[in-house]
């Protein structure tokens, strides 16, 4: 039976409407506005750009620790409890983080935010969009993380203005408020683990063949590690890792460097947030026609591009034109590596082999940034880990464009990808 039959509006749909929500405050707000954060509090507390990076370090090795754990637990227990927690850490620690007085004390919190992120946002989301939709998997997948982008977009301009005008530990207490007030509440009302829960199927639709979409089987745990394509999935989460995180987290200083005004800076990364919500509006329903390794190897090469007019963005034209292709390239890896995910390995335990999986990123998400950090102090440039990343990209272009499914897997559109 076609789940979208009922006369009501599938309950599927409130669910991405909600992830789209929580990832924009927990993951856009928090994570995707730290670039806006970085200059300033390093200037504010005469920290180094590397030494504050550590923080970054610190919360990737502990949401690598967390993610296996999210995944087991959102398996056992289901989400909205899981992703309740979550969310409560990663408030109370942003407002704890505008108390800082010490570099390590801005560490361990971030450690702690790290935590209730990974409890909260991608995982438990991607675990959401694979129960509720076999069919349009992409589509919904695109819809929900294009929060993430929508957040980064919304609240960058909203946070230099408060940094600006109260400080940066204001703007920490604002976006902890926001999270507690709004985020919990939400999540407790409207998340759903299993359509199960609300007597109802996954959403899927019947092609005119008699086709029917997707698969909701999958490999086991063990399983998995015997897998080739698991181990490639795993090394796309740790180079787009490393690449998005170097480039991402400094260009807003970078661009400050090349004497760009912090007004014209804000502006260019609320420009990236926004190309990146194009861009996973594209990716995410170009994943379901040509399969998820082709999109990922275009918006790698993207990604190659775009830093190629960084290194060379002197006049505010070149930012502009840097801005739009990194940012739509940025809209791949938050909506493409759940599907790979999902399409060659299944969603019987979901939960638990993406949790696995998020370490490798998580990791390569603190690799980047400490590196451009530490390159930066050290030679008083990035241009150094820019040339790394392009030919860094490309390889991971080749790694996503040679995957080969398992015997037997099935993707999101009902092919072999």
């Amino acid at each position: 039976m076609n789940s979208s039959s009922s006369p009501r509006l599938f309950y599927g749909f409130y669910v991405v409407a909600a992830c789209f929500f929580i990832l924009f405050f927990l993951w856009g707000m928090v994570l995707n506005t730290f670039p806006i954060f970085l200059k300033p509090i390093a200037e504010s507390m005469k920290w180094g750009r590397g030494e504050l990076a550590i923080a970054l370090l610190v919360g990737s090795i502990v949401s690598a620790i967390a993610s296996p754990v999210a995944g087991i637990l959102i398996d056992r227990m289901g989400s909205k409890r899981v992703m309740a927690v979550g969310a409560g850490v990663v408030g109370v620690g942003l407002i704890l983080e505008s108390r800082v007085t010490e570099l390590w004390h801005f560490c361990v919190l971030f450690g702690f935010i790290g935590v209730g992120l990974m409890f909260s946002t991608i995982i438990p989301c991607s675990l959401l969009i694979s129960n509720w939709f076999i069919s349009r998997r992409g589509v919904a997948m695109s819809a929900a993380f294009v929060g993430t982008s929508f957040g980064g977009m919304v609240m960058s301009p909203v946070s230099s203005w408060i940094i600006i005008d109260y400080g940066w530990r204001t703007a920490f207490v604002f976006g902890g408020s926001i999270i507690l007030l709004v985020v919990i509440p939400l999540i407790l009302f409207v998340i759903r683990t299993h359509p199960a829960e609300m007597g109802l199927k996954p959403y899927w639709r019947q092609q005119e063949e008699g086709e029917v979409i997707g698969e909701v089987g999958g490999v086991s745990v063990k399983e998995a590690f015997s897998l080739k394509v698991f181990w490639q999935i795993a090394a796309i989460m740790l180079l787009t890792g490393i690449a998005y995180g170097g480039v991402g987290n400094h260009c807003v200083a970078y661009l400050t460097d090349l004497d760009h005004s912090p007004t014209k800076a804000s502006f260019a990364w609320s420009l990236v947030m926004g190309a990146m919500v194009l861009g996973k509006v594209v990716f995410g329903p170009l994943a379901d026609r040509w399969g998820a390794k082709v999109v990922m190897a275009i918006s790698c090469v993207l990604f190659s591009i775009s830093v190629c007019f960084l290194i060379f963005a002197k006049p505010f034209w070149v930012v502009v034109i840097f801005a739009s292709i990194y940012g739509f390239a940025c809209g791949a890896p938050l909506v493409i590596n759940p599907l790979l995910t999902g399409n060659y390995l299944g969603v019987k335990n979901f939960a638990t082999l993406f949790g696995i999986l998020n370490i490798m990123g998580t990791i390569g998400g603190a690799i980047g940034p400490v590196g451009a950090g530490y390159v930066f102090d050290t030679y008083h440039t990035y241009l150094p880990i820019f040339y790394f990343l392009i030919p860094l990209m490309l390889l991971c272009a080749l790694l996503a464009i040679v995957m080969k499914p398992p015997t037997g897997a099935i993707s999101a559109n009902g092919s072999q990808s």
